[in-house]
């Protein structure tokens, strides 16, 4: 019983880490847009982008998860 309340922690505080990652993501590219950025920056504005989509699906399945965990 208590691996069971322990892995459901873990899990629920990894899926909340990704959320909050994520949402920090897409806010500051939202805040970024309006901008100009210099012309060495435009490799790290992509890779930034493509973290924000990484962690997006990161987040997503661990709530899928922690859905099947609460459910069954």
């Amino acid at each position: 019983m208590t691996t069971w309340i322990l892995e459901t922690i873990g899990l629920f505080v990894t899926t909340v880490g990704a959320l909050i990652a994520f949402l920090h993501l897409h806010r500051t590219s939202r805040a970024l847009e309006g901008r100009a950025l210099p012309a060495e920056c435009a490799p790290l504005f992509k890779d930034r982008r493509l973290l924000m989509i990484t962690m997006g699906l990161m987040a997503g399945w661990f709530l899928i998860q922690y859905a099947g965990v609460i459910l069954i």
